[in-house]
C-alpha cells in the first residue's frame, strides 16, 4: 500500500524505533541493517514534511509531531500485531522473545524451573533474563519484571505472586560479641545487613505495628543469599524470609514475638489489550508456579499472616 506514508513497513519501522528507543535495538528486533532503516525513515520524514525522530542524549525519541503520529498509529499497529499473533495461535505456533527482570533469589526459588519447562514446551520462544535487584519499569510489551517494590511502576499491570513473611535473625557469634537483643531499641541499635538502602524497618507484633525503627546498615548487599551468609558469619542482624531460613538452623531467630510483616511480590508488565500469545502463556506459567509458594505461607498466632511491611 503506497501513499504519502510510503508503504506500511515504513510506518512499522517508525513505530518500532519509538518503542525500542534506538535504531540499534529496533534493527536487532526487525533484523534490518541500521543504514537501511535510517534511509527509509528519512524518506518517510521527507514525504510527511516534518521530523518524526530526534536525538536526545544517546536515545532516539519522537518529536512532538512524532508523538502525535505514534499515538495515532499505536492502536492500528497493535491490532496488526494481534492479528499475526492470532494467526500463529491458529497454526499452533508460539514464538517471540520475552524479557524478564527479577531478583536472583526469585530465579533460584521457582522461576528457573518455569523457564526451563517453558522453553522445552515452546521451542520457538526465546527468553532473556536479567537477574538484578535494581529493576526498572518494563519498557516494551514483551518485558516483565518481578519485584516487591511498585514505586515507579504507575500505569503498569501488577499481578500478585506470593507473600513472604520476614522475621529477625542473627548468629550466636554476633550475640556473644554484641550482647542480647531483647528490646526494639536494642534491635534498632544493632549492626544491620540489608538487601537495599531502605533503612526504615516496620516492626509488627501479630498484625499490629509496634514501631518503625531507623536502622544503621553495616553492610548492604542486593542478594539475599549473600545477606544470609554474612549473618551466619556473625556480622550482624537481618530481616529474612521465614520460609527460606527453614534449612539454616545455625541462624538464630531473635525477638520471636515480633516480625517485619509480610512482603508481597508482584509480576509487572505493560497494560495492553492484546498480549502476545507467548507472553500470556508465560505469565500464566509464572503465576501458577508462584501459587505453590503462596500455599506455604507461615502461620502466626493461629492465623495466616496478611500484614504488609
Amino acid at each position: 500500500m503506497n501513499s504519502i506514508y510510503g508503504n506500511i513497513d515504513d510506518l512499522y519501522l517508525f513505530f518500532c524505533v519509538v518503542e525500542e528507543g534506538s535504531l540499534q535495538k529496533a534493527s536487532a528486533k526487525l533484523h534490518l541493517p541500521i543504514s537501511t532503516m535510517s534511509r527509509r525513515l528519512s524518506l518517510l520524514e521527507q514525504r510527511l514534511g516534518f521530523r518524526l525522530l530526534e536525538k536526545r542524549g544517546r536515545e532516539l525519541v519522537a518529536t512532538e509531531s512524532g508523538d502525535i503520529t505514534f499515538s495515532s498509529l499505536q492502536s492500528v499497529m497493535e491490532h496488526l500485531e494481534y492479528a499475526f499473533d492470532d494467526i500463529q495461535t491458529q497454526t499452533q505456533l508460539v514464538s517471540g522473545t520475552i524479557r524478564l527482570a527479577l531478583p536472583n533469589n526469585f530465579y533460584r526459588t521457582f522461576v528457573a524451573e518455569v523457564v526451563e519447562q517453558f522453553i522445552e514446551t515452546y521451542p520457538l520462544v526465546n527468553i532473556e533474563l536479567m537477574l538484578s535487584q535494581d529493576l526498572s519499569s518494563p519498557a516494551s510489551d514483551r518485558d516483565l519484571a518481578m519485584t516487591f517494590d511498585l514505586s515507579g511502576m504507575e500505569g503498569m499491570v501488577a499481578r500478585p505472586l506470593f507473600s513472604s513473611l520476614h522475621q529477625f535473625y542473627t548468629s550466636q557469634a554476633y550475640l556473644d560479641r554484641y550482647g542480647p537483643i531483647e528490646t526494639v531499641k536494642q534491635l534498632a541499635d544493632a549492626d544491620w545487613i540489608l538487601t537495599d538502602r531502605h533503612s526504615d524497618i516496620t516492626v509488627y507484633q501479630g498484625e499490629h505495628v509496634v514501631e518503625v525503627i531507623k536502622v544503621k546498615p553495616k553492610l548492604v548487599i542486593n542478594d539475599i543469599n549473600a545477606v544470609t551468609r554474612a549473618v551466619e558469619k556473625g556480622m550482624g542482624v537481618a530481616s529474612l524470609p521465614v520460609r527460606k531460613l527453614a534449612k539454616h538452623l545455625e541462624l538464630l531467630p531473635i525477638m520471636e514475638q515480633f516480625h517485619r510483616g509480610t512482603r508481597q511480590s508482584y509480576l509487572v508488565y505493560r497494560a495492553r489489550k492484546y498480549q502476545p500469545k507467548a507472553l500470556s502463556l508465560f505469565i500464566d506459567a509464572l503465576i501458577s508456579a508462584a501459587r505453590t509458594i503462596e500455599d506455604e505461607t507461615p502461620i502466626i498466632d493461629g492465623e495466616t499472616s496478611n500484614s504488609s511491611s
